[in-house]
C-alpha cells in the first residue's frame, strides 16, 4: 500500500501513518520511488533477499544501494552489471558507478568487462581468485545452452548432489564444467 492508501483507510494524519509504519518496521519498496510499503511478516524473500508483489520490488536489505552491495558481497566470484540488473530488475550502471566512486564496492575490468567485488579485503581476494579460476568461455552469460540443459537434468536426477558431485557426473559424459562454475550458475539463477 501507499501512504495515500493508508490515509484513506485509517482516516488519520500522515504523521500518524508514518509513525505507525515506523513502529511496525514496514519495508519500503526499492522501486516505484519507494512509495509502497509492506509489513515485515508478508514478504517471502528468495535466496538473494528479494521479493516482489506484481511489479513492486522489495529487499530485506532496504534500499537499492544497500541491496546491490549485499548482492555483491554474497556472490562467490563478483558480479557483472547485467547479472545484478537481472536480479533487481533495474539497469544498475549509474548506481554501480556511484557506489564505486564512494568506495562501497570494488570494480575491475577483467576479460573485457567490469566485474564488481566486495570492499572487504579477504572477501575480495576470495571472489577475485574464484573469478579468475572460471574459464573465459564460461563467463556468467556465456555457458552453452547444451551444457546448461545437461547440468539441470543432472540436478533434477540428483537433487541432493553438491556442485562438485555434479561436475564429476557431467565429466563422465564428456561435459567439462567445474564445481565453482556450477555453484555460480545456480546462484545466478536462484537454484537451491
Amino acid at each position: 500500500m501507499t501512504i495515500q492508501d493508508l490515509l484513506t483507510r485509517m482516516m488519520v494524519s500522515e504523521v500518524t501513518v508514518r509513525r505507525k509504519l515506523k513502529a511496525s518496521r514496514a519495508i519500503t519498496s526499492y522501486n516505484k520511488n519507494g512509495k509502497y510499503y509492506t509489513l515485515p511478516h508478508i514478504p517471502r524473500f528468495d535466496s538473494y533477499g528479494l521479493w516482489n508483489y506484481k511489479d513492486i520490488r522489495f529487499s530485506k536489505y532496504g534500499n537499492l544501494n544497500r541491496t546491490i552491495i549485499e548482492l555483491i558481497n554474497a556472490s562467490s566470484c563478483g558480479m557483472h552489471a547485467e547479472a545484478i540488473g537481472e536480479l533487481i530488475d533495474y539497469a544498475p550502471h549509474s548506481l554501480l558507478s556511484t557506489l564505486y566512486k564512494k568506495s562501497l564496492i570494488r570494480r575491475e575490468k577483467l576479460h573485457g568487462r567490469y566485474v564488481y567485488f566486495a570492499v572487504d579485503e579477504q572477501l575480495y581476494r576470495t571472489q577475485h581468485s574464484n573469478y579468475e579460476s572460471l574459464p573465459v568461455q564460461y563467463s556468467q552469460e556465456d555457458m552453452p545452452c547444451a551444457t546448461a540443459v545437461s547440468l539441470l537434468i543432472e540436478k533434477i536426477r540428483n537433487p541432493l548432489a553438491s556442485p562438485s558431485d555434479l561436475s564429476r557426473s557431467l565429466s563422465r559424459k564428456n561435459i567439462k564444467i567445474s564445481g565453482l562454475q556450477i555453484k555460480h550458475f545456480f546462484e545466478k539463477h536462484g537454484i537451491e
